[in-house]
């Protein structure tokens, strides 16, 4: 498919096959750079948007170009990364090291090349196999931070959702992973849940009958039909901190479980937040609304609601929360007053969360001694601590649902 993409826009127009070739070709540009710039998108989309951006921008010039107007922007951008692909491995089989530096510069655009050459396996080609993987590591922990920066101070609305922090950790992990698959999975769990009954019925925060109906259905699509499941028998593997492979093998850990459960119940329209601050074992905080009754019922965390999303959603209250701080901190809280807890379930900012996912993952390569991707977390999580320095946002600002 590779070698007849150049020749697919001089064929577009002939016959009556126009549409299944502009089909074809138009796929085989998504298929082809899922990193860098797409026509008329750059890098800076979140990954997987990016894709859908474009294609309506390929379809137009195409459509354009078949009806006379010779608008070929589309094909002279196909064409370009076509021409900037074939330098990169002309570069690499030169075997010269000088050239890395000029791959390097190119960024995200080199990574998809990057990732084919380094598959070569034939004596002929494994120095530039290992000149390619040496510039793809460089190349994508650049992109990761690149991505959390943008995230972070360009689109904070988009990484209150959790989620896409996920997704870049996941494409910086497996650099093939299906990003816009992984979006589509989440939207089905919650259009299922949806049907299973997790639909608002009210504006603003809920009561606890309605909480509890939406979590009762976020639960059924995601534990009970989808199957995910904490993985206690495999805790530090990895995959379990990648959205990806989560969504692939539905195990995961607290944290991983958390971010898919409060994907999903965003898409529902329950307001929720993941606790960053929570030692060793993340739950999820469902705010309900205050009632006249609970006035004078302490604060609001001992009101709310909290998820455990490893044990399958099991909902705690306060007493219940504060009972399963104890067993799992044991003496270094006993006797502490129950005020003393409400840090521990304090909301954060999603940058919080994220680099909590960084720290396990961190700890995790640092137990198996790879080192290429210790490192990797190492400058992102550099990267979270300056955006955290330099975040003006005040703490308390979570994860939000969007307006009903």
């Amino acid at each position: 498919m590779e070698a007849l993409e150049p020749l697919l826009p001089a064929i577009l127009s002939f016959g009556d096959r126009e549409a299944a070739l502009c089909a074809v070709w138009i796929q085989c540009c998504r298929e082809r750079w899922r990193f860098g710039a797409l026509f008329q998108v750059d890098s800076h989309a979140a990954p997987g948007a990016r894709d859908e951006a474009s294609m309506q921008l390929w379809q137009r010039s195409v459509d354009e170009s078949r009806d006379g107007v010779h608008h070929s922007d589309a094909f002279t951008f196909f064409l370009e990364r076509s021409r900037q692909d074939a330098e990169v491995r002309e570069w690499l089989e030169s075997e010269e090291s000088d050239k890395l530096d000029e791959i390097v510069q190119l960024g995200a655009n080199a990574l998809d090349v990057l990732l084919k050459m380094e598959t070569k396996t034939d004596a002929r080609r494994k120095v530039a196999a290992q000149s390619a993987q040496k510039a793809r590591i460089q190349i994508t922990d650049a992109w990761a931070v690149e991505r959390w920066t943008h995230l972070l101070k360009i689109e904070p609305s988009k990484a209150a959702t959790l989620e896409e922090g996920a997704l870049i950790l996941s494409q910086w992990g497996y650099p093939t992973a299906d990003v816009s698959g992984m979006r589509a999975t989440l939207e089905k769990l919650a259009q299922r849940a949806k049907e299973l009954g997790a639909q608002r019925r009210s504006t603003g925060l809920p009561g606890e009958d309605e909480a509890r109906t939406m979590i009762t259905a976020l639960n059924q699509a995601l534990f009970d039909e989808y199957g995910l499941e904490g993985n206690a028998e495999n805790y530090y593997d990895p995959e379990n901190s990648l959205l990806h492979a989560v969504l692939a093998r539905k195990k995961g850990i607290p944290i991983s479980l958390c971010v898919v459960w409060a994907a999903v119940a965003r898409r529902c329209g329950l307001e929720c937040h993941p606790l960053a601050g929570m030692p060793q074992h993340v739950l999820i905080r469902v705010p309900l609304r205050t009632s006249e009754s609970s006035e004078s019922a302490g604060p609001a965390a001992m009101r709310d609601l909290y998820v455990d999303a490893f044990s399958g959603g099991k909902v705690l209250v306060w007493r219940e929360l504060v009972r399963f701080l104890y067993l799992m901190l044991g003496p270094r809280i006993q006797g502490m007053p129950e005020e003393s807890l409400l840090s521990t379930v304090e909301i954060s900012p999603p940058v919080q969360l994220y680099f909590r996912m960084m720290r396990n993952l961190q700890n995790i390569y640092q137990a198996s001694a790879d080192i290429v991707r210790f490192r990797g977390i190492e400058i992102q999580m550099r990267a979270l601590v300056h955006l955290m320095q330099d975040s003006t946002e005040p703490r308390g600002r979570g994860y939000r649902a969007p307006g009903p």
